[in-house]
């Protein structure tokens, strides 16, 4: 599903201002506010992040590629911050160019200052990022969780946003993940989209006691696939479900362990995997020569061959 385009405007509250400042401030509105407003240089030292920011990872190669376009032909755009107190500012939109400057060990940075509140700032550190394509669902939950205090009601934040409340609540579908699964989104915030975490709430409420621990080891191994590409997050609920109910058939389910790789000067050349299906054993071709593969399977068959599966000595053949 296409996130919505969002806009800001009619934020309130004027905070403390500098003597040398301006008396009042500007309501910020949005990045079109920008170019109506002079710009102040703020030291580097004195700006601090938005609390509010929904972004859990900066890439390196893009800050040093936005510092290198800075050091080249400038700063096309200060940022947007809103004073705290005598000596802090706080960072409205721009974090990426703060960034880029702390980069380039420079001592300060050209800001636009507006009035903004908690609520406004927090809808705005939103909405800059939700209108970025790589700004991942987990992410915007986060920081919807995080200003959704500063709401009277789940209406008015969506509202506040435009979303419609249905988009919305799937973005509330994370908070009902187990801990393991959060834990591997705080590392991967693109492991689940919004749809497939509310697609995973559906199948956990529609799922009995009796089978919860079930479904439990089955969205283990559905995380776990997904990890290694060989399952598409679209699909994991219905895999959860189609586990669920093989087990509720009488099958035994079992979980995928994670396969242990093997390496030669760094370069992985196989692996070992093993699950209720069976173990397997891959050595990429070129890598055992004929003599080698010989000496594998004779290795295999010597460890195979004496015990029976039910762990006891085989009869010798009279």
């Amino acid at each position: 599903m296409k996130k919505k385009t969002i806009t800001v405007s009619g934020l309130v509250e004027t905070g403390a201002i500098q003597d040398n400042l301006p008396t009042s401030l500007p309501r910020f509105k949005g990045q079109s506010e920008f170019s109506n407003n002079i710009a102040t240089n703020v030291p580097l030292d004195q700006i601090i992040p938005n609390p509010y920011q929904p972004r859990r990872i900066f890439p390196e190669d893009e800050i040093l590629e936005l510092s290198t376009s800075i050091s080249e032909i400038g700063l096309i755009q200060p940022i947007a911050v809103r004073k705290i107190n005598e000596s802090l500012f706080q960072i409205i939109a721009g974090e990426r160019r703060f960034r880029a400057f702390k980069r380039l060990e420079l001592l300060d940075i050209p800001c636009f200052l507006f009035a903004c509140s908690d609520a406004d700032m927090a809808v705005m550190a939103i909405a800059e990022n939700v209108n970025r394509e790589d700004l991942s669902d987990y992410e915007i939950s986060k920081s919807i969780r995080n200003v959704e205090n500063q709401f009277p009601s789940r209406t008015k934040l969506a509202e506040a946003l435009g979303f419609q409340r249905e988009d919305m609540y799937r973005y509330f579908a994370y908070d009902s993940l187990p801990g393991f699964v959060i834990e591997k989104l705080e590392i991967n915030p693109r492991l689940l989209s919004r749809n497939a975490a509310s697609d995973i709430k559906r199948v956990f409420n529609k799922t009995s006691q009796e089978h919860y621990g079930a479904a439990l080891l089955a969205l283990q191994e559905g995380i776990y696939l997904l990890e290694k590409e060989e399952l598409d997050q679209t699909k994991i609920a219905n895999f959860i479900s189609l586990k669920v109910k093989h087990f509720s058939d009488g099958g035994v389910l079992g979980l995928n362990r994670a396969k242990e790789e093997f390496f030669i000067n760094g370069k992985k050349i196989g692996h070992f995997s093993s699950s209720d299906k069976g173990v397997t054993i891959k050595i990429s071709t070129g890598i055992l020569n004929d003599e080698r593969t010989e000496e594998l399977r004779t290795i295999l068959n010597n460890f195979l061959i004496p015990t029976q599966i039910d762990g006891t000595e085989p009869v010798p053949e009279q």
